[in-house]
């Protein structure tokens, strides 16, 4: 069973990578600010690994 920070963290990974426009990301920093940095302070790492593989899967395909 998945603890509530591992949620957190897989749907807001999720979000932000996938689904999420600039827009989107620009209204979430506008309604909660201290959230949003928190989130991606906090999972900066994840982000940046998700770009590398994505650029990385594009250029072999």
């Amino acid at each position: 069973m998945m603890s509530d920070k591992e949620i957190e963290k897989q749907n807001f990974l999720c979000w932000y990578s996938m689904y999420a426009t600039t827009d989107d990301i620009e209204k979430a920093n506008a309604i909660n600010k201290p959230a949003m940095d928190r989130l991606l302070s906090q999972y900066s790492q994840d982000i940046e690994m998700m770009h590398i593989s994505r650029n990385l899967h594009e250029k072999l395909f």
